[in-house]
């Protein structure tokens, strides 16, 4: 029998329907281990003994510790070539009323588009990745959100990772995208209305009394430490889909002390460790659920990572009510992630 559940952040709904599976495999095939890739393809554009053949306007990098690892880097941030966003001399240099184009609004895309890359080893991922380098990563991503944070006309910083075809990775070499955007999506938009409401009404953080039922409850989380928790949502809308929350209330990702960037990392490294055991390297998305930049230190929004594993497609019934089906129970995924090895 499927039963619906209630987003309480959101208020969506989905179904959770596992006899839909007929006692089917979930994943029709797996992808091989990240150690059956080489650590230095000739054809790509991010290995670090390609950056002549591949010439890219550096940002900002993190050095290699080791002098002897054959890179310069252990974190690169770089502009993508293929930009979202970008700077236009055109463009206003702040907050402008947008044109319009009869009854509709259109803005230039003024904004910016980067890349960091990961590792200088076409075969790491987060789940292979040693501590340190996880820790590079995230100490590059704060990096980059303080800086993109300053431009003119910036509303919001988005950052997301695409790994494996199914998620749209169009360069297997292991990267996230961050953006600096002039709009704020509605999507957003409806999530910070729905926890000001319920802050408004009930005076504490939506996400705040979710994380602390999940932690008092018990039953789909996945993995935590002292300052950080990763847990299966109680209305999952993907299967194996997992949330990261700081404990403690924080609104902005940027806003992270260097201890608090540090237990994310292990918080990260440790998640995708464990969907990388169970689901045999995965294709997925990070998506990092950050509000706009002047909402720094609001009481009724949470900032979160979401990872989305690309396990099976969605169909009619889903585009056309907008509701997801999950074929797995949350909490069954939360004990198998648990008991995966996160070492």
């Amino acid at each position: 029998m499927s039963e619906l559940r209630q987003d309480l952040a959101t208020g969506d709904w989905v179904i959770i329907a596992p006899e839909r599976l007929k006692g089917k495999s979930l994943q029709s095939k797996t992808n091989p281990p990240m150690t059956d890739r080489p650590a230095f393809e000739p054809s790509c554009p991010f290995c670090p003994a390609n950056e002549e053949r591949f010439p890219h306007v550096e940002v900002d990098c993190i050095a290699h510790p080791d002098a002897e690892a054959g890179s310069r880097w252990l974190v690169w941030g770089i502009e993508n070539k293929y930009k979202i966003f970008k700077h236009h001399d055109s463009g206003p240099e702040g907050l402008a009323a947008f044109e319009r184009d009869g009854p509709y609004a259109r803005v230039i895309g003024q904004g910016a588009h980067e890349l960091v890359i990961e590792s200088p080893l076409h075969n790491r991922t987060f789940a292979t990745m040693s501590p340190g380098e996880v820790e590079a990563v995230v100490a590059m991503y704060l990096r980059r959100f303080r800086a993109l944070k300053q431009i003119p006309g910036s509303l919001l910083t988005i950052m997301f990772k695409n790994h494996g075809l199914r998620s749209g990775a169009s360069q297997p070499h292991s990267h996230s995208q961050i953006l600096s955007c002039r709009v704020v999506p509605n999507h957003l938009r409806y999530m910070l209305e729905e926890g000001t409401r319920y802050f408004d009404t009930n005076g504490v953080c939506v996400f705040c009394r979710m994380i602390e039922f999940e932690l008092s409850d018990g039953s789909r989380v996945v993995y935590q430490n002292e300052r950080f928790v990763a847990y299966a949502p109680f209305a999952q809308p993907t299967p194996y889909e997992v949330h990261i929350f700081p404990k403690v209330h924080d609104s902005l990702f940027e806003d992270m002390s260097d201890e608090e960037a540090a237990d994310f990392a292990d918080c990260l490294r440790a998640t995708m460790k464990k969907l990388y055991v169970a689901l045999s390297n995965p294709d997925f998305n990070l998506i990092l659920r950050n509000p706009p930049h002047h909402l720094a230190r609001v009481p009724f929004y949470h900032w979160h990572l979401r990872v989305v594993p690309h396990l099976c497609g969605a169909g009619g019934f889903e585009r056309g009510s907008r509701m997801t089906v999950n074929l797995v129970v949350p909490e069954d995924t939360a004990r198998e992630l648990r008991e995966a090895t996160a070492d």
